[in-house]
């Protein structure tokens, strides 16, 4: 059943709802118009697992629960949103979502979702810290889950018999292992804005942790398995199985918390002073990111990624922000020329991006090449001019190619050259002296 809610009401309720806090009123106003809004009586579902995500909900008024089959993760009630993993990485819901009492929501769509995101590129900051928040409310309910089954566990192991007593100090070593896991992923902090990498950053945190929650969801079914047996043989196979589990689990909890501290460092406001860098990391870390969120917002998009690192690159004294944001640039410019291409329909095309470092002559050399479309001989000149863009209207302000020649040419020192054919590649070169 559908509300009728006034505009201002609306208002009033997105300034309460910390994703939209810093939003610009006209943007607020924008969006209030734009969203629709939905009740639902008690025990209704708004969401089920494996649906498309193409919106994201504000509560209005009332109280849900988040769950997955009959286990809740958490329940939120006025004020709070959900539904945003889904639209941010194009994937079906995780989750399912059930009304615990009568409840309003304002639905807000991707359409809507997007267009507030480009036109106010800092709104991604909350939506990050909301993210990590959410993450964290998961971690805690495995960690209570696992804290309830170690006591179960431990008052079974205290009334077997002395050879299974023996057992039970590797068992524990193997539940403070995990432990020792869980706490890995906690570590994660909020993360700062990072505008268009919003999509790409979910995809790379989700997959880890995807790992994390099927293997502890394993572990579980085993330790439930484990208080029904008596055979020692048997006993010794689960432990053994806990441990490999264990061992995933913590390599996966591990590359999540690497993403985490990667994009901190993005995302911090610059330090006056220039610091050694291994571009050779930046590249291959932004590399991935801007692949993962072009995929995001294009599921059908696909190119082959090549890379050839210099292992004897020397690190350069550079603003690490800085130059990370020109390879994101340049690393998306040509993921979208080659995707454009891929779209006129070439019999035998393959997309392809290559990126190559290598050092000569006291200076650091970057080579992002693409065979994309090309650049139109008539207007490469133009490509570094602020405000021009080869892009239809609203897919590009102009300005990413302007902001990286400055960087390189005038905060660096360096160089930022072109070369392209239109039809078959084209191909950008850094050079930052060292």
């Amino acid at each position: 059943m559908s509300g009728k809610i006034s505009i201002d009401f609306l208002i009033k309720v997105l300034r309460k709802v910390f994703l939209f806090q810093n939003l610009p009123d006209h943007l607020v106003k924008q969006l209030s118009q734009s969203i629709k809004t939905q009740t639902f009586q008690s025990d209704k579902v708004i969401i089920e697992k494996g649906d498309e995500g193409n919106a994201m909900f504000v509560i209005i008024s009332g109280k849900v629960k988040i769950h997955d089959g009959n286990e809740v993760v958490a329940e939120i009630n006025e004020g709070n949103f959900f539904g945003e993993m889904a639209l941010l990485d194009g994937e079906p819901r995780s989750m399912s979502v059930t009304t615990i009492e009568p409840t309003v929501v304002a639905i807000i769509t991707r359409n809507d979702f997007f267009n507030v995101l480009n036109d106010f590129p800092a709104i991604s900051k909350n939506i990050i810290t909301q993210l990590t928040r959410h993450l964290r409310a998961q971690n805690d309910v495995l960690i209570t889950q696992w804290r309830s089954k170690e006591k179960e566990l431990n008052d079974l192991v205290e009334k077997r018999t002395e050879e299974l007593a023996n057992k039970n100090s590797e068992l524990m070593l193997v539940l403070d292992n995990l432990k020792l896991s869980q706490q890995q992923l906690i570590q994660q902090e909020k993360l700062a804005s990072l505008g268009q990498l919003t999509a790409g950053i979910a995809h790379e945190i989700k997959n880890p942790l995807n790992f994390v929650n099927n293997f502890s969801s394993l572990s579980l079914e085993l330790l439930e398995e484990f208080k029904e047996i008596t055979d020692e043989t048997e006993q010794n196979e689960i432990l053994k199985d806990l441990k490999n589990n264990l061992e995933k689990i913590n390599n996966h909890g591990k590359r999540a918390d690497s993403i985490v501290k990667n994009m901190l460092n993005h995302s911090r406001t610059r330090n006056d002073d220039k610091m050694p860098a291994d571009i050779n990391k930046l590249a291959e870390e932004f590399l991935h990111l801007a692949y993962h969120g072009m995929f995001a917002n294009n599921p059908d998009f696909s190119c082959f990624l090549k890379t050839s690192f210099a292992s004897d690159l020397p690190k350069v004294n550079i603003f690490s922000q800085d130059i990370s944001r020109v390879l994101l640039n340049l690393f998306n410019n040509a993921m979208y020329a080659v995707n454009k291409r891929k779209q006129l329909g070439q019999s035998g095309y393959e997309p392809s991006v290559s990126v190559t470092t290598y050092a000569s002559n006291g200076s650091v050399f970057v080579e992002v090449k693409d065979n994309g479309t090309g650049i139109p001989s008539d207007v490469k000149n133009k490509i570094f001019e602020p405000f021009f863009t080869t892009k239809p209207t609203g897919e590009g302000t102009g300005l990413g190619l302007s902001l990286s020649y400055d960087i390189i040419i005038q905060s660096h020192n360096g160089k930022l050259s072109v070369e392209s054919v239109e039809g078959e590649y084209t191909s950008f070169i850094i050079q930052i002296p060292f």
